[in-house]
């Protein structure tokens, strides 16, 4: 497969591996810029959001209302 695509890209001439060189760049400082983003949200978590708290709140309120589930044997 490896050596597919290589072959493809030297078929191109001199003007279409230029574009494609440039292409590639961009998707890979997109892809950087977004890797970034995701580390630094995972890294920095910010305050609990009011909407976060009332539903862990109503969640954890929910599990307490549930009877235990008892093992016939």
């Amino acid at each position: 497969m490896r050596g597919e695509i290589i072959n493809e890209y030297q078929k191109l001439n001199s003007e279409d591996q230029k574009t494609f060189r440039r292409w590639l760049w961009v998707n890979a400082v997109v892809g950087a810029i977004l890797l970034a983003g995701l580390i630094a949200l995972a890294s920095f978590p910010g305050k609990e959001s009011e909407a976060t708290a009332q539903n862990a709140a109503m969640h954890t309120q929910a599990r307490a209302s549930v009877p235990e589930r008892q093992s016939g044997r």
